[in-house]
Formats: C-alpha cells, structure tokens, sequence
C-alpha cells in the first residue's frame, strides 16, 4: 500500500477513536457540568478516564502493535499529558477570553489536539526501535521444555514455540525417558536432556534450567501453547535488569480459549505492576500476591544470572511457583509485567494441577502460603472463598 494512502487510513481510524474517545470523556464531562463542578476539574477527570480506552484502541487497531512496551505507555502519557495542558490553555482561552460556551469550547478544543495527538502517537509513542536482544535473540533467550512421560500434548507446544517471530533457543528436559519424547526431538532437532532419579517438579525444573546457556529462560509445561510474539514481547521489554518478567494468559480448556472470572481478578489485582515509580517497590509487589498467586507459572521468563544459585528452593510441591515469586519479589531488583495474553495455560486429567486437585494437596500448601501474608484466623476466611476457584481445573462434560 502506498505509503500516504496508509498513513491518511491510519489517521482516519485515529479520528474515529478520537470520536471514541472524545465521546466517552464527554459523558464523563457533561453530568459533571451539570451537576456544577468546576469546568477545567471535569475536563481533567474526563481526559483521564478516557485516556485509558484510548491507548488500547490506538495501540491495537490503529498502529496495529503486537509488542508491549511498559515504555510506550509513558510515552502515551508524556504526549496526552502535554495535550492535556494544550486542552486546559484552548479551553481557558475559548471560554475565559473569548467567551465561549462551555459546551461549544470542547469541540473546537479537537481541532488543535487530534492532528498533535496523531503525529506524535505516530512518530513516538508506537514506533519501537530494535534492541540489542531482539537483534541475537539466540544469545540471551531458552525455552526449556519440561517434558513428562508421552504427553499427547508436546508437539503442539513446540509447533508454537518454533513459530516465534523472533527465534531463540529451544530445549527439552526430562526425568521420563522414553520414544515419543525422542521421536519429537528427532523430527524438530531439538537437544533433549534426560535426569537420573525420581520425577520431582522441582528437581525437574532446576534440571532443566541447569541445562540452558542464555540468561534468560522460560520454563514450558509440555501442555501450553505460547503466541508467535511471546519472545519478541519479553525481549522488547528486557533491560539486563529484570529478575523475572510475565505476560498474561487465558486458559485452554477441552480445545476451547476460556478466560473466566479468576484470570479477571488475577488482572486486577496485578495492576500495581503497571504503573511505572510504584510497580517495583517491594512491598507492592507482595501485596499483589497476598490474595492468591496471580502468576501462572509458564508465563514467566526467569534472569537466572541474577537468580543464581537455583530459582526454585521451596519446600513446597504445588504452591512450588507461588512461593518462588514471593522470594523473587522480596529480593531488590526488577521485575517486568506485560499485561497482554501471550500464552495458553492448558488445563487437563494429566496435568500436575489437576492431580494435585485430586490429593487436596493445593488446599493444604495454598494454607501455608497464606499464613505468609496473613495471621492464622484472617486465613481461614480467606480460604473458605479461595476455594472456590478451583472449579476451573473441573473438566466440563
């Protein structure tokens, strides 16, 4: 497509989310008139709600951006925050000098914001530059996949992980020797590790650690399926100083996308994380925690030079996750949160979830999670709803 052909429909559609937009913050701003509330107050609280939809119309529909860049969002904020100041000094200057109409102020207010909204949304805010780890992706990135006896679920999850737009390494570790994990190996030439002993989660995880070469490594439960921008994504907000960082995930159940309530409030509770001065501060990223874990396990890319000597040290089996984000999140340093789905959680009978379901193991290990947040009596409290989320690990008919 031409070059201006694209840029006049991009600015079309940019129009249309200032209408959007434009339109929900009047919704917002007009009751507040009426209801007498200082005009430039309105304006402001409007401009900030509606800012929100905003940035994720623009970033999805009109610059088309599969990557989230936490920098990209304090762009926004650094060019709608300078608009804003153009927005209140146009409406003072329509209403107190010239003495328009409050109502009429707002909408020549547009014809100022919209085309200076554009041009630096386009020049700044979403145009990423290509960093170092995106250029040898190979250098610093693993997925190891942590393989457990003849999952008919492997070959799917490799699919995806060899579908990455930007490709980096990939391994296969195991405690469960056996032909159909060879087979695959084979017939996608990935490099297999196997581990003497008994299968033990954590074992098997800091085995398969152990046997990468980059810093950064995604441990993969041989049942997921992670998006072809999964590593572009970490990378793209990789600075050499992260401890850990995540992206977001929806369930797989029986073949079908299921995103229910709990992963609603995994969201909400983990929003602290997205805001830039406070998402590092430790005690923060506790409290994200106290109320359930609020990662999923597979989403998360570990720095292991930082996490040196080995990332999983708990005593516990299936709140093994949990507990190694609260000790990463106690530690100084950073951690990364992109609040986009970048993964499928696959939930299944033969899933290490499900089994532990089974045993009533979680109740007993999500109750000393608990106890780490929360006296004794709150905890019991807590559990009697917790309990509830559980029924997304029960299968459907």
């Amino acid at each position: 497509m031409n070059k201006r052909i694209e840029i006049l429909f991009q600015f079309i559609k940019f129009g249309i989310v200032g209408v959007m937009n434009t339109c929900s913050s009047w919704v917002i701003y007009y009751p507040l008139i009426f209801l007498h509330v200082n005009y430039i107050v309105a304006t402001t609280i409007a401009y900030i709600l509606s800012s929100i939809l905003g940035y994720c119309l623009n970033h999805k529909w009109v610059f088309k951006s599969n990557i989230y860049d936490s920098k990209s969002v304090l762009k926004y904020y650094i060019v709608y925050g300078s608009s804003y100041v153009i927005n209140i000094t146009c409406m003072w200057l329509f209403v107190d000098v010239l003495h328009f109409s409050t109502y009429l102020a707002p909408i020549l207010t547009l014809c100022v914001t919209v085309p200076y909204n554009f041009l630096f949304n386009r020049l700044w805010v979403f145009t990423q530059k290509e960093n170092q780890y995106l250029k040898d992706a190979k250098k610093y990135h693993t997925f190891a996949i942590c393989a457990y006896k003849e999952s008919p679920y492997l070959e799917e999850c490799i699919k995806s992980l060899l579908e990455q737009t930007i490709k980096s390494n990939i391994i296969i570790a195991s405690s469960t020797k056996n032909k159909h994990i060879d087979s695959l190996a084979k017939k996608y030439h990935i490099k297999t590790y196997y581990r003497d002993g008994k299968s033990d989660i954590q074992d098997d995880w800091n085995f398969a650690v152990k046997q990468t070469k980059t810093e950064l490594v995604t441990v993969v439960h041989q049942d997921d399926i992670y998006y072809p921008t999964y590593v572009e994504n970490i990378l793209s907000n990789y600075t050499g100083k992260e401890l850990m960082i995540f992206v977001d995930n929806h369930y797989y159940i029986d073949g079908k996308s299921v995103n229910n309530k709990n992963l609603k409030i995994k969201k909400i509770l983990k929003f602290p994380l997205t805001i830039p001065g406070i998402k590092n501060i430790r005690w923060i990223r506790k409290l994200t925690l106290s109320l359930g874990n609020t990662v999923q396990c597979p989403s998360v890319t570990y720095n292991k030079e930082l996490l040196k000597p080995q990332i999983f040290t708990s005593d516990l089996k299936f709140a093994l996750d949990w507990d190694t984000f609260l000790k990463i999140y106690q530690m100084k340093g950073k951690i990364q949160y992109i609040p986009f789905k970048q993964m499928a959680f696959r939930i299944s009978d033969e899933a290490t979830t499900k089994k532990s379901m089974d045993n009533s193991l979680r109740i007993t290990e999500d109750t000393i999670m608990f106890e780490k947040f929360w006296p004794k009596s709150i905890v019991k409290r807590i559990m009697k709803y917790y309990v509830k989320c559980y029924e997304v690990y029960e299968k459907e008919d």
